[in-house]
């Protein structure tokens, strides 16, 4: 096999001066050795080198040196890659379109296909390695789980699972697994059990998954390509969206989460959006030096550094720390709301112009009240709300075009 390392120092020190001078650089076919200009998703190893993946070629890049792997320079199956993973020996499963598994091992390429295993399909969506390094393969035609020996299929023929098309897999722990499935909901499949919840049986808020993601305390976020961000914890649900918060796009392609707790979303329309608490910043085009307004995925350096994958403007290197525009911001400060504990009441200040509405939403998305309102600037109101049952609420305002959402608390 031949690997095309290519050392391009005249590119390489344009690209590190512009490093210094802003906080977005972006990779494409025409500045770097980027094999094609969508990526649809960003792996970053062990060792910190980023896994770009492209519709035409692997691209491995370590801040120095490029490497691109495709069907003309190595023994890759297809071009179209579409997910990346790696087990404890270190080596590489990558998705593609029509090829089925790769496994490189930095060397070679060995192919996992319906001509020579197990695998029911060629089209992989994604590869999801357990601690076990046992590997739970996505397909358009059922989940697939591999343990270096043995394949065994999930599928609608032999199981409960809702469709075959299979978006992401994330374990939790040893038998229990979380499933974003295209156009099927979310699946848990615990041991061989699965339970769906989808817009038909349950009123979930979207049934196609793109990313899944499970943080310290066990609750599970989901990135929605209509439905926004969504909460799930215990069979309950909250949805993020563009009416229950600030967040300024429903359609959402994959997420990350910082040590801080921030998220960081990739979205389509809105760029980089960065959630902080109950406030949603985003950059694109219109507002900062990004060059796309559609990124497909996120990945995060252990130094902070972002790498987004966008549609047709190759990888974008995001540096925070250099960002001195202003975000594009949606926050929640058009009202002062008090108190967020209470019993009976809460009461309300506009802080500048006319509050014309108010809605009330459990934590499940569902509205409970819509109420208008004539609020001038700095002017209270306050809002009986004596009749609902003790626990969590959120309630959301709008003016003019802005919106503000507020977590309450009721108690006995």
């Amino acid at each position: 096999m031949r690997r095309l390392k290519l050392f391009l120092f005249f590119s390489l020190s344009i690209m590190l001066e512009s490093f210094s001078q802003s906080a977005f650089t972006s990779f494409d076919r025409f500045n770097s050795p980027l094999p094609d200009n969508q990526c649809r998703y960003i792996a970053i190893d062990s060792i910190q080198r980023k896994w770009f993946c492209t519709e035409y070629g692997l691209a491995i890049y370590n801040d120095t040196v490029w490497e691109v792997y495709n069907t003309n320079t190595s023994a890759i199956s297809d071009n179209s890659i579409k997910h990346v993973a790696f087990d404890k020996h270190g080596k590489a499963w990558i998705s593609t379109q029509s090829g089925g598994v790769n496994v490189f091992d930095g060397n070679s390429f060995i192919s996992f296909t319906t001509a020579n295993s197990g695998i029911t399909s060629n089209y992989i969506r994604s590869v999801t390695i357990d601690d076990n390094d046992i590997k739970w393969i996505g397909t358009d035609n059922g989940l697939n789980r591999y343990d270096d020996t043995t394949w065994t299929v999930y599928n609608l023929f032999n199981s409960s699972l809702p469709v075959n098309n299979i978006t992401r897999i994330v374990p939790e722990n040893d038998s229990t697994r979380w499933i974003g499935t295209f156009n099927g909901g979310l699946v848990r499949m615990i041991d061989t059990s699965f339970t769906t919840w989808n817009t038909v049986n349950s009123g979930f808020p979207d049934n196609f998954i793109l990313d899944i993601l499970i943080d310290n305390g066990g609750i599970k976020w989901m990135a929605c390509p209509s439905g926004g961000l969504v909460r799930f914890f215990n069979g309950s649900w909250f949805t993020y969206n563009t009416v229950s918060s600030n967040i300024p796009t429903n359609s959402l392609n994959s997420l990350i989460r910082d040590s801080a707790g921030n998220f960081y979303i990739g979205s389509y329309g809105k760029g980089l959006i960065k959630n902080v608490g109950f406030d949603y910043y985003y950059w694109n085009t219109q507002n900062s030096d990004m060059q796309d307004d559609i990124v497909y995925s996120v990945a995060m350096e252990n130094n902070g550094i972002l790498w987004l994958g966008t549609d047709a403007h190759g990888v974008v290197r995001f540096d925070e720390a250099l960002w001195t525009g202003i975000k594009e911001t949606l926050t929640s400060n058009i009202i002062t709301l008090f108190p967020t504990i209470f019993q009976s009441a809460i009461n309300i200040v506009s802080n500048k112009e006319d509050v014309v509405s108010l809605e009330l939403y459990n934590t499940t998305g569902s509205v409970l009240r819509s109420i208008p309102l004539a609020l001038v600037a700095n002017n209270a109101q306050q809002i009986d709300l004596s009749s609902l049952s003790a626990g969590v609420y959120f309630v959301s305002f709008k003016s003019g075009n802005q919106q503000s959402t507020k977590k309450i608390v009721k108690i006995n």
